[in-house]
């Protein structure tokens, strides 16, 4: 998957959840299933820290909370 730093703003700029359903689309394309419901606020916020935090991207981290989010534990 090839990273773009306008759709990552794009993406990132959208309400929590809009962005949990479009990262539950993107998810599930690539075979994984998350859950239904958007984490809490705390839990967005470190996404997008995460994926547009400047100049320093930190996928390992946000693959992270999306696996959490995958386990459920939050």
């Amino acid at each position: 998957m090839k990273l773009n730093k306008e759709k990552l703003d794009a993406l990132c700029a959208l309400d929590d959840a809009s962005l949990w359903r479009e990262i539950r689309r993107i998810a599930s394309s690539h075979g994984l299933t998350l859950p239904e419901n958007t984490p809490p606020a705390s839990e967005m916020k470190r996404l997008r820290e995460a994926v547009n935090g400047g100049a320093r991207m930190n996928l390992s981290e946000a693959m992270k909370i999306i696996n959490n989010q995958r386990r459920g534990n939050h």
